[in-house]
């Protein structure tokens, strides 16, 4: 029962798209972002910020009794090193299965920063493995802003969990394009690479997630 729930959960934000819920989606994206950078303990450095090639934001399910799944939708914006400027949003989605000692469900937000040109190519690709076709790293706070990162880094993550779910287990990800929900926010068929590129027009509804992070990099 976890985990149908878990697959309904994501069922409806993946295939119950319309503009209204993927404005109110990023609007959501937007509030955690917020919430994560006014708390000291949590905030993401500044630093990173200013120096990440990009950014992925998510809400994530998670269910399981020995068997478990994780499923998820979210948006990647690319920044531009040079200019500052963040790209239009891309909508991707996420799965993941796993095995092992675990019982219990829990919904997750999480924030990867892309930090080098790896972890922006791996997103251009149908479907991206996380840990696999790119790295990724526990992403420091506060004072470990300092923290050397490892050059193959592609991606450092922030997370919260909300619900009950324990146990040890082993998890792969994949992260993959979500060319329909990019359809309809879009008014048309656009790749991940147009729109990192700037050859699309920014949505209105895009605005606010946009403003906060020109905000938090200044």
């Amino acid at each position: 029962m976890l985990i149908t729930c878990c697959f309904l959960l994501v069922a409806s934000e993946t295939y119950a798209v319309s503009k209204k819920k993927l404005n109110d989606r990023i609007e959501r994206y937007n509030n955690y972002l917020k919430e994560v950078m006014e708390i000291p303990e949590t905030a993401i450095p500044s630093k990173l910020l200013k120096s990440c090639k990009g950014i992925l934001i998510m809400r994530q399910y998670k269910a399981g009794f020995i068997f478990g799944a994780k499923g998820g939708v979210g948006v990647a914006l690319k920044r531009d090193i040079k200019t500052g400027k963040w790209s239009a949003p891309t909508f991707v989605a996420n799965t993941e299965g796993s095995f092992g000692f675990q019982i219990g469900g829990q919904a997750i937000d999480a924030i990867l920063l892309i930090m080098n040109k790896s972890g922006v190519e791996s997103l251009l690709k149908a479907k991206c493995k996380v840990g696999v076709d790119a790295s990724f790293a526990v992403g420091p706070v506060g004072r470990d802003a300092e923290a050397k990162l490892g050059p193959d880094t592609a991606f450092l993550v922030y997370s919260k969990a909300k619900g009950f779910y324990g146990g040890v287990s082993f998890e792969g990800g994949i992260i993959t394009q979500d060319n329909r929900a990019n359809k309809k926010f879009y008014g048309r068929k656009v790749t991940v690479k147009e729109i990192f590129k700037g050859e699309v027009d920014m949505p209105e509804g895009a605005n606010v997630l946009v403003n906060t992070l020109e905000e938090y990099c200044n």
